[in-house]
């Protein structure tokens, strides 16, 4: 990710906001999940919003994401949807108090998407996901759809990678994936090729607003992605 915060481009209302430039794959609604807020909120930040394209190198007001803490002998992690410090701990198997202690400035009760923390105790390099090298002939596209990412989390655990220039032999870190087993209450279903958020939704007598709802890490576009796993509310 990239924040980069010159007030020239943009004027923010407050301290609590940011200046962000639109990144290639970035849309309103991913713009606004990773910084914790709503499209409403979003437009509420930028009032002329609705009169322009979203494009890239654009500059939006964005939500402040509190400044990365210092994390000697630990890794960085970026707080997705749904995630605590209680469960964070537990997946991590650590103490709650040592995950506190080692990132006094961040609001337990309120951490925001994207947001980075540091995981004490942990080996440095890529301890939340799988390293895999690139193959000769491998394209960009071919990495974001065999792992379902977003280009945006790609760079955010790859920060020196040069995503116009793929170099044969090149090690990767890829993010673990964020799907969460279903509820009792959902079942699950995987996307198939023609399926979109409409058809799946129509098929299931729900409405796409529902379905994502019922699957707040999935963007609209993953349920294009054949392999996909979509939880599917029972009636």
């Amino acid at each position: 990710m990239i924040y980069r915060q010159n007030q020239n481009q943009v004027q923010c209302p407050n301290a609590n906001t940011m200046p962000y430039v639109v990144q290639p794959g970035d849309t309103l609604n991913s713009i606004a999940a990773r910084f914790g807020t709503n499209l409403v909120g979003l437009l509420e930040l930028n009032p002329t919003l609705r009169l322009r394209t979203l494009t890239e190198g654009m500059s939006l007001c964005v939500p402040r994401v509190p400044q990365r803490p210092p994390c000697v002998n630990g890794a960085y992690y970026i707080i997705r949807e749904g995630d605590s410090f209680y469960n964070i701990a537990r997946t991590y198997e650590i103490p709650l108090n040592l995950l506190l202690e080692a990132n006094p400035e961040a609001n337990p009760y309120d951490l925001k998407v994207g947001q980075e923390i540091c995981i004490p105790n942990v080996p440095a390099g890529c301890p939340f996901g799988t390293v895999v090298t690139i193959q000769e002939g491998t394209r960009l596209s071919d990495i974001l759809i065999s792992y379902n990412l977003s280009l945006n989390e790609l760079m955010s655990v790859n920060r020196s990678f040069n995503a116009n220039v793929i170099v044969p032999g090149t090690e990767l870190c890829i993010p673990p994936e964020n799907f969460e087993a279903c509820s009792e209450n959902a079942a699950e279903y995987i996307i198939k090729t023609g399926d979109t958020l409409s058809t799946v939704a129509i098929a299931n007598n729900l409405t796409p607003s529902q379905l994502l709802i019922a699957n707040p890490g999935l963007r609209p576009a993953n349920f294009l992605i054949v392999g996909t796993r979509v939880c599917i509310p029972r009636a």
